[in-house]
């Protein structure tokens, strides 16, 4: 049996129609993909959700406004979080 090798990703738009959608084919295929990283421009609450789903090693949000709510909510776990 070949052994598949992971693709790291990053989506940018997470929280729209084609970030959510290829969130799902992730979920759907955790053997071949690995999300590194996730952005949004200003739907945080979803953005949380994503991270705290997907575990990405960073998560932007654009609206630097966000930014103190991002970190707060994802201050327990290893995830880089940027704004901007």
């Amino acid at each position: 049996m070949e052994s598949v090798r992971k693709r790291q990703i990053a989506i940018l738009g997470s929280t729209g129609s084609i970030g959510t959608q290829t969130l799902q084919v992730v979920e759907e295929h955790p053997e071949c993909f690995e999300v590194y990283a996730i952005t949004a421009n200003r739907r945080v609450d979803e953005l949380i959700a994503q991270a705290r789903k997907f575990m990405p090693e960073a998560v932007v949000i654009a609206d630097e406004t966000k930014y103190v709510q991002l970190k707060d909510a994802l201050q327990d776990l290893p995830i880089k979080v940027y704004a901007g």
